[in-house]
């Protein structure tokens, strides 16, 4: 039998080193551009960042003026200065400041703001032994955030009744709340309350607008005779936030769906007594939970 040899195995294949690539990335960051500047950003409504640089001719000419080791015998300090109203900051005309004491090699720091939507400017210098305070370099001036619901709000408004019918079922107030029944009842008291005084303060707003259905009696109190003292107030709650968009959100155990970007809000009646919003997250997973309970209450 005629044998069968088998083919020979291939010799190694010397693989070449690709050559290097070379990328330019260009000249490299330095660290500091020997600049005097002081710059200052809000965060948000309770945060300030700070990011600052001193030319070594500020350095020099303060050590000239103030000695050779002023640096090494002081600590770096940050002002920060609340100059609202105030057109041009000076360096000693502001309303108030905090200071506070930094490390000599920090190039940036975070300042807590304890009273948000006031305009600020920071001022950074050296804090002597003796209690003096050498001004070394002033920023820029911001004007931080409020961080709260605005206060303007519109002297005059109107909706129809279709639309205020689908805002109000956008907000979710057929899921959580005021059963159907109540929340007709209470619609029903504002718009004949807007009828009633349409001749008065809100004379441009036309009655027109707000006609209750027929089918829905009101139990509200006769109006006022006028030059009678009187008084009338309303409310509604508004909740709002945010949370994981895959997560399941609940309000007082009723599933209340997000909106695309993870955020969820809703507009509620507030009648007389005390409302309470429990509020939960759950994880996608179902493994994390978050709580937050808000409560409101209004007295007669």
């Amino acid at each position: 039998m005629a044998s069968i040899s088998s083919p020979k195995p291939e010799g190694k294949k010397k693989v070449q080193p690709s050559e290097a690539v070379y990328v330019d990335t260009g000249y490299p960051i330095p660290e500091r551009y020997n600049e005097d500047r002081l710059i200052i950003l809000p965060r948000d409504p309770h945060w300030i960042f700070a990011y600052w640089d001193l030319a070594d001719r500020t350095v020099q000419k303060t050590r000239k003026k103030y000695g050779k080791d002023i640096f090494e015998s002081s600590r770096f300090a940050l002002r920060l200065h609340d100059i609202t109203g105030i057109k041009k900051f000076s360096g000693s005309n502001s309303h108030s400041y905090k200071e506070i004491i930094i490390n000599n090699t920090a190039r940036s720091w975070y300042i807590d703001v304890e009273n948000p939507g006031k305009k600020y400017c920071v001022q950074l210098g050296l804090k002597t032994k003796d209690g003096r305070f050498i001004s070394l370099l002033i920023s820029n001036s911001i004007v931080m955030p409020t961080g709260r619901v605005s206060d303007v709000i519109d002297e005059q408004w109107m909706l129809i009744f279709e639309d205020y019918e689908k805002l109000l079922k956008l907000s979710g107030i057929d899921k959580i709340g005021a059963g159907s029944l109540d929340m007709a009842k209470l619609l029903a008291k504002r718009w004949e309350f807007l009828g009633a005084i349409s001749s008065g303060a809100f004379s441009s707003i036309s009655s027109r607008f707000f006609k209750a259905p027929s089918s829905i009696k009101s139990d509200r109190q006769p109006p006022v005779k006028p030059g009678k003292f009187w008084l009338t107030a309303d409310a509604e709650l508004i909740v709002y936030g945010a949370t994981e968009l895959s997560a399941t959100l609940k309000i007082n155990n009723k599933l209340v769906k997000l909106n695309p970007d993870g955020t969820f809000s809703l507009k509620v009646g507030f009648p007389a007594g005390k409302k309470e919003f429990a509020i939960k997250a759950i994880s996608a997973d179902k493994v994390k939970q978050r709580k937050i309970t808000i409560a409101a209450e209004r007295k007669k």
